[in-house]
């Protein structure tokens, strides 16, 4: 297991320790034991969810929350991320109260006003690896990157569809509206899809039929622009799953 396919499965963890025993979680643990820079980030993230909790503790909840909760439950579908809390945000007081409390993690990001296509995908890749959405359906993954109002991927690298979707997040942030798509392949290999919604910001970019490629960090890249949109698909160095690999027919 690589650090990218154990974020995804931490980022699922609860910060009370409720899922501490659970197998699902077991290896991804095992790995942020021993792998300093994942303990960071493990870290970070359940001090984020920590403070969530805590901000949600502090709101009087309205007088109705019950009959809310209970409206809702019946239609929740996800399981492993803790969202149950957020039954709560049927009230707008109760979402609007956390939102200027706390940063979200998936709005304002903050990336250098300088920084080239390549730097800020890295960027994403490394310090916001968790997703809003887990979901292997390409078509749920694009409704809910659309109902944030994220940019759309549409025409893909040929082979990139034979991958297993895991799931999706989008941001707002300082250079423009960013939409991921991650895919993991049959060793637990990730391999991240950036949009990114203004081209026009990265002049130069190359179609999708002869991406630019290059590394970054501890990534290796393909770049392209398609529709107005700018793309970026990254795999970590050590990966089998180079994106260059994805667009030979």
């Amino acid at each position: 297991m690589n650090n990218e396919y154990a974020k995804a499965i931490l980022g699922s963890y609860r910060s009370n320790g409720q899922d501490a025993e659970d197998p699902f979680f077991a290896e991804a643990l095992r790995q942020a034991r021993l792998d300093p820079s994942l303990k960071k980030w493990f870290q970070e993230e359940q001090d984020f969810d920590a403070g969530i909790a805590r901000a949600l503790q502090s709101i009087t909840p309205p007088a109705d929350a019950k009959a809310l909760i209970i409206a809702t439950a019946s239609s929740t579908t996800r399981k492993r991320r803790p969202w149950w809390p957020l039954a709560l945000a049927a009230s707008l007081l109760v979402v609007a109260s956390v939102a200027f409390s706390l940063k979200s993690r998936s709005t304002g990001l903050a990336l250098p006003a300088e920084a080239t296509l390549a730097q800020l995908a890295t960027n994403l890749s490394e310090h916001h690896a968790s997703m809003g959405l887990m979901s292997s359906d390409l078509g749920r993954v694009r409704q809910w990157i659309a109902n944030r109002g994220g940019p759309l991927p549409d025409t893909l690298p040929p082979k990139l569809a034979d991958l297993m979707i895991l799931g999706c997040e989008t941001w707002d942030t300082s250079r423009g509206k960013v939409s991921l798509v991650c895919f993991v392949g049959d060793q637990k290999q990730m391999v991240h899809l950036y949009i990114f919604e203004n081209a026009a910001q990265h002049p130069g970019l190359p179609a999708i039929d002869h991406p630019q490629l290059s590394t970054e960090g501890n990534w290796s890249l393909a770049l392209w622009q398609n529709h107005g949109h700018a793309y970026v698909l990254g795999s970590p160095l050590d990966s089998d799953l180079s994106p260059e690999s994805f667009f030979q027919s």
